[in-house]
């Protein structure tokens, strides 16, 4: 099924349950499109398998990466390398400015990689090993961490992907009625009993979750908080229609890593 045939059905589940989304004649076009139930998955592998496949292959690109950016930088301390680096970038500069089969010109990415060429394919090259090297390193960090907090459990980790959906439904609800959804199963089939256990499930079978509605349902309802029931007024975007921005994260410091590569390269 389509993802945006999914998304639609999920709204519709969505309407049902807590109402159609008031039109507000000063919300921006863009607020008002945008699903209000956000079905995308959390940065979470769904199996430690897929977790491991991951961590292990960032790993290795890391390494690879390392290995290419230490043998193309040269060294002032081997001269013989760094005559030989002095011959290799020759060559690799050469070819790279002569015209390819592929080469057109029409988009930004095309118009990037010309100048990247233009002005010394080598080291921009090299320049682009070397942010590779921090993006993975930052996200090898990152699977570290998940594996520190999602996969060292002495038991089965829970699906994540239903039980996030659980609770983005189950804060919305909140937000809407100012009171947590109630849940509860019918006697027969142990089916969901309640409006809000019933859109899950709905939900649930369009996203092609397979996971328990009971124990989603009453994980999320456990985490909502007051904060979810009675948020704090934003005017603006209460006014507006809109969410709060989300905060943006900082970027990591690479000025003295740059600063040292540049030191310890030969000129271009």
């Amino acid at each position: 099924m389509h993802q945006d045939s999914k998304q639609e059905r999920v709204e519709a589940v969505v309407d049902r349950l807590i109402g159609p989304r008031p039109r507000n004649a000063l919300a921006f076009d863009a607020t008002w499109e945008r699903p209000r139930l956000d079905t995308s998955r959390p940065n979470i592998h769904d199996s430690k398998k897929d977790f491991v496949n991951e961590r292990d292959a960032v790993a290795s690109i890391v390494e690879h990466l390392e290995a290419a950016f230490n043998e193309l930088r040269g060294s002032k301390d081997d001269a013989q390398h760094q005559e030989m680096i002095d011959r290799l970038k020759s060559a690799v500069d050469a070819g790279a400015r002569k015209p390819q089969e592929f080469d057109e010109f029409e988009t930004a990415r095309d118009l990037t990689l010309q100048n990247m060429v233009q002005t010394g394919f080598y080291f921009n090259s090299l320049f682009v090993i070397f942010r590779m090297i921090i993006v993975y390193e930052e996200r090898l960090k990152e699977l570290i961490d998940q594996e520190k907090q999602f996969w060292s459990l002495p038991y089965r980790a829970p699906n994540y992907y239903a039980r996030t959906i659980a609770l983005r439904l189950a804060r919305l609800y909140a937000f809407h009625k100012r009171q947590k959804p109630p849940f509860g199963t019918a006697r027969d089939g142990n089916h969901p009993s309640t409006d809000f256990g019933r859109a899950l499930e709905e939900i649930f079978a369009v996203l092609g979750i397979k996971a328990a509605v009971r124990k989603a349902a009453e994980w999320a309802i456990e985490q909502l908080t007051e904060a979810d029931i009675n948020p704090p007024v934003n005017t603006m975007g209460g006014l507006l229609g809109m969410d709060p921005r989300p905060s943006i994260e900082g970027r990591q410091e690479t000025k003295s890593r740059i600063a040292d590569l540049l030191t310890k390269s030969p000129r271009n």
